[in-house]
């Protein structure tokens, strides 16, 4: 078995009508934001007496994506704005792979009879407006950015395991053996498949849903998206129960649908592989906040505040349930916290939480400075 591997790349053309000098200029700004790169890669697998077909084109696809994301990668690495981020490449990788979207534009048989080879030809294409903000938003929230890291490092041990199988099925002489390891690799590529579904799919989801907040926020949120990767997430909880990707964004489509005992299962089978995971402890608390559970959900943010204490949706979080559960000092505390934490912090959805939080501090009695200021100065 061997791999032959060509890449290629090329940039959309820009074009626009010079109506006058003022939209030039705002055509031009925008280009200059923004651009489409296409990015092509291939690769053939020549098949042993062992591969099936089905899984030789499954290789193939796998190994010219790779390469696709390779150079992908690389370009990324080049722009100015993520040079400034001072990103290694593991995570400028991990972070192209959310968002890079790949079509099959060749799918052919070659080689000879008893020599055939499978050739695949991918095509990617990837906006740099949304690369950017979504490695903006990596950068802005650890929890998110060790999940998507720790889905590439997946991916890599992956790789690595198809290429042993591939080695294995090609030196193996017992037919037995050779169906017992067709087995396994197909499995694999399994996983891999359905990875990059998840990983495509928490790209998409987390720039639309705030996976830090529950209906207080996502309330008028569809997940359209997880909708449609609903069975590639269901799969690979099946396969892959500590997989945090696909355990949070299934949780998140059950919750959707007001089925929070189904969120909480999945949850809490993700836990029991990953119990040291404070962003699966901090889903689960608001799935049982938003239950009425309200002490079993404050169990479950402690162990996200022993990591990360200062961590302001935990704060927030902390606060709503403390309210919830009748503890008013409690309650103030925390959200006078988030308060504190967040008074530099002009993004919206922090700042969709900040009318609640002074709400809940001034009807424990006590405002936040500006607010009294501004209430004793009233007529």
């Amino acid at each position: 078995m061997k791999f032959k591997v060509q890449s290629s790349e090329f940039k959309s053309p820009l074009s626009w009508t010079a109506l006058c000098i003022s939209a030039c200029l705002l055509l031009f700004a925008t280009a200059a934001r923004a651009e489409i790169k296409v990015i092509e890669a291939d690769a053939a697998y020549a098949m042993g007496d062992n591969d099936s077909k089905v899984d030789a084109r499954r290789i193939a696809t796998q190994e010219a994506k790779r390469k696709a994301l390779e150079q992908a990668g690389t370009y990324v690495a080049s722009l100015t704005q993520v040079k400034e981020y001072r990103l290694t490449k593991d995570e400028v990788t991990a972070y192209t792979a959310g968002i890079l979207e790949t079509d099959i534009i060749a799918d052919e048989s070659r080689g000879s009879a008893s020599k055939p080879e499978l050739y695949i030809k991918v095509r990617c294409k990837i906006d740099t407006a949304v690369l950017l903000a979504q490695i903006d938003q990596y950068r802005e929230n650890e929890e998110l950015r060790d999940q998507i890291e720790d889905a590439a490092k997946q991916q890599a041990e992956l790789k690595k395991e198809r290429d042993e199988l591939v080695r294995q099925l090609a030196a193996e002489k017992d037919k037995a053996k050779a169906a017992e390891t067709q087995k396994k690799l197909a499995n694999v590529l399994t996983s891999e498949e359905t990875g990059e579904q998840t990983n495509r799919a928490w790209a998409r989801t987390a720039s639309q849903v705030d996976l830090y907040s529950g209906s207080e926020v996502n309330r008028g949120v569809k997940l359209a998206d997880l909708e449609d990767s609903a069975d590639a997430l269901e799969q690979t909880v099946q396969t892959n129960p500590g997989n945090v990707q696909s355990a949070v964004l299934l949780s998140a489509l059950y919750e959707q649908k007001d089925d929070r005992k189904r969120a909480e299962e999945v949850l809490r089978s993700a836990i029991s592989r990953n119990p040291g995971n404070p962003f699966l402890h901090l889903r689960l608390g608001i799935v049982l906040r938003e239950q009425g559970r309200n002490t079993e959900a404050l169990k479950e943010f402690r162990v996200m505040e022993q990591k990360r204490p200062n961590q302001p949706n935990l704060l927030f979080q902390l606060g709503l349930t403390h309210k919830a559960n009748g503890n008013c000092r409690l309650a103030s505390g925390y959200m006078k916290r988030f308060l504190m934490y967040t008074k530099r912090i002009d993004k919206p959805r922090i700042n969709a939480l900040k009318p609640k939080a002074r709400e809940i501090v001034e009807k424990c009695g006590d405002f936040p400075p500006e607010r009294r200021a501004r209430k004793h100065s009233r007529p």
